[in-house]
């Protein structure tokens, strides 16, 4: 316990001695996340303090210096402001029971119950682990539902049979808890059958919660793999069917020798957390890079051409395990996925950008693809995010070094070689509207196609002028200016 106790902040020791001396029958206790981090030597990012005793309005009260925000009222929960915390993430809650009253996530009614001893406030919890609390004042541990025995030995197991299977939301928090906090561990037969029961239930659940678990997963776990295979050993994989569909799709032995699309998926996104976890992205293409890797190859399944193909004459045999188009294929299946969890447009974009040009350096390198053409797909998606794409694509094979994409890769070189050269922003248009009006061109819909035509020269040669960019667009075929056109 005195190992715990150094790695507590003392600003968080502070706040709990505030509530002890404002509260005279409060018991501030540290749960969830914070206690296994602590067990397991980590500095917690969040800290989540349950009080036991104390009314929330006085507690409230109690914390006014510390500019308290109520972010669920009706749930007991508060957070005080990172600024009055020395810049520490604190949310302050109080016990109480979730009673399901109807059907869907949001079907409870919460009893707000600060009376509640701590072995009643902890039943409500998901897993074991979560149950455990640590007070701070007296370095005591309470563990009435067995979490550390099962935090070491590596079990997640629910809590209550009867109280897990009323929130559907827990059957995706285990796969991204379990990829955190036990990745060698195993789940609890019992468990796993209550998970598997809980399948359809997924229905009921908002995009925004979902997306919460994929992101916690993709974001933080060292091997999101741990977690993707939980989802299938727990059944909740069929409630993503793009991704189900990889498993049993298998491909061309030699450039594969991994295994199906499945497996070789997982060795890619496993690879895509040790380039997230090393910084060598920028910050708002982390969250799209891991969805893409994951789901690069979701295409294949469409496209795959398998013996029973060959054999029944609807492909020849030099066709045999090609998959052509996956990547542009991809998109509609990604989307799908995608749209699953969330509406962000920009983010699905970035993903699905990821999904559809995969391939492209591949195609590029082997067909001799000149500047313009990198340009171009640089302006689609930038060459460094790409880059890392075609390594973690490499590396998704058991003799590929997984987890450390750190290898010679031709294609991934000529993404960085190309992006050193351009930079993170897209190319620009040289020639405007503004120069076609000038030139005499009155302005309509003949003007798109006319400044495509002068960018696409500016892409291919870059010397080129300004005056040689407008003869480009004045001389292309919509131009109303062009020789012989009347004009």
């Amino acid at each position: 316990m005195d190992n715990l106790m150094n790695l507590i902040p003392g600003e968080i020791k502070q706040i709990c001695r505030e509530i002890r001396q404002n509260c005279m029958f409060a018991r501030p206790l540290l749960v969830g996340g914070a206690v296994i981090d602590l067990l397991e030597g980590r500095v917690p990012k969040d800290w989540d303090i349950e009080v036991l005793g104390e009314d929330f309005g006085q507690l409230e009260t109690a914390l006014t210096d510390r500019a308290p925000k109520l972010v669920g009222k009706c749930f007991g929960v508060m957070k005080l402001s990172a600024e009055k915390c020395e810049g520490l993430d604190v949310d302050i809650n109080v016990p109480r029971r979730d009673n399901k009253v109807s059907e869907g996530h949001t079907g409870f009614a919460v009893e707000l119950c600060p009376d509640l001893p701590a072995k009643e406030a902890a039943r409500r919890r998901d897993f074991t682990i979560n149950t455990m609390a640590f007070d701070v004042l007296t370095g005591e541990l309470i563990d009435e539902w067995g979490g550390l025995a099962d935090l070491r030995a590596g079990v997640l197991r629910a809590t209550d049979p009867v109280l897990f299977p009323q929130d559907p939301l827990r059957a995706l928090r285990a796969m991204q808890l379990f990829a955190r906090k036990m990745p060698e561990g195993s789940i609890d037969p019992a468990t796993v059958s209550l998970i598997r029961a809980m399948v359809p239930a997924l229905d009921e659940l908002p995009q925004e919660r979902k997306k919460e678990e994929f992101s916690k997963l993709l974001g933080k776990a060292k091997n999101p793999s741990v977690g993707l295979r939980v989802m299938r050993e727990t059944g909740v994989l069929a409630h993503f069917p793009e991704l189900e569909a990889l498993i049993g799709c298998d491909q061309h032995p030699e450039w594969h020798p991994e295994g199906d699309v499945w497996i070789h998926s997982l060795h890619t996104v496993d690879s895509a957390a040790w380039v997230r976890d090393n910084g060598n992205l920028p910050e708002d293409w982390v969250e799209p890079f891991m969805f893409g890797t994951l789901l690069h190859d979701v295409g294949k399944p469409l496209t795959t051409v398998f013996p029973e193909d060959v054999k029944a004459g609807r492909f020849p045999k030099e066709r045999l395990w090609t998959a052509w188009a996956h990547d542009t294929k991809g998109v509609a299946p990604g989307t799908a996925f995608m749209k699953r969890l969330t509406n962000e447009r920009k983010l699905i974009d970035r993903t699905t950008a990821i999904i559809r040009e995969h391939m492209q350096p591949f195609n590029l390198h082997q067909g001799g693809g000149k500047g313009g053409a990198w340009k171009r797909l640089h302006n689609r998606l930038r060459l460094d995010v790409l880059g890392w794409m075609c390594r973690c694509d490499h590396c998704g094979g058991p003799a590929k070094n997984i987890g450390d994409p750190d290898l010679e890769h031709e294609f991934s070189e000529h993404c960085w070689s190309r992006f050193t050269d351009l930079g993170a922003e897209p190319v620009k248009a040289v020639l405007m509207g503004r120069h076609l009006i000038e030139a005499g061109v009155k302005p309509g819909e003949h003007f798109t196609p006319m400044l495509q035509a002068a960018f696409d020269a500016q892409l291919d040669d870059e010397s080129l002028t300004e005056e040689e960019l407008l003869a480009a667009a004045l001389s292309h075929e919509s131009s109303p200016l062009r020789e012989g056109t009347g004009g």
